[in-house]
C-alpha cells in the first residue's frame, strides 16, 4: 500500500518510531511525507524501513522524505 502524509514534524524524540508503528498498523509499505523539520539530507536504515529525506540545511523547517519498508 502507498500513502502520503503531512507529519507536521518528526523533530520530537520518538516521532519516527511512532510513525513507523502507524505504518505497520495499516500495512503501508511506501510513504511520502512532508514537513519533517529535519535539517540536511540523508538516506539510512531504520529497522525494517529505509528512510530518505531532504530538509532545510540551516533551520528545522519544511522538508520532505520517503519511507520504504524492506
Amino acid at each position: 500500500m502507498l500513502a502520503i502524509w503531512n507529519v507536521r514534524s518528526l523533530h520530537r524524540p520518538g516521532a519516527l518510531a511512532k510513525l513507523k508503528d502507524e505504518l505497520n498498523k495499516y500495512g503501508i509499505a511506501i510513504t511520502a511525507f512532508q514537513e519533517i523539520r529535519w535539517s540536511g539530507s540523508e538516506i539510512f536504515d531504520s529497522g525494517e524501513f529505509i528512510v530518505g529525506y531532504s530538509g532545510n540545511k540551516e533551520r528545522r523547517q519544511f522538508g520532505i522524505g520517503l519511507l520504504l519498508k524492506i
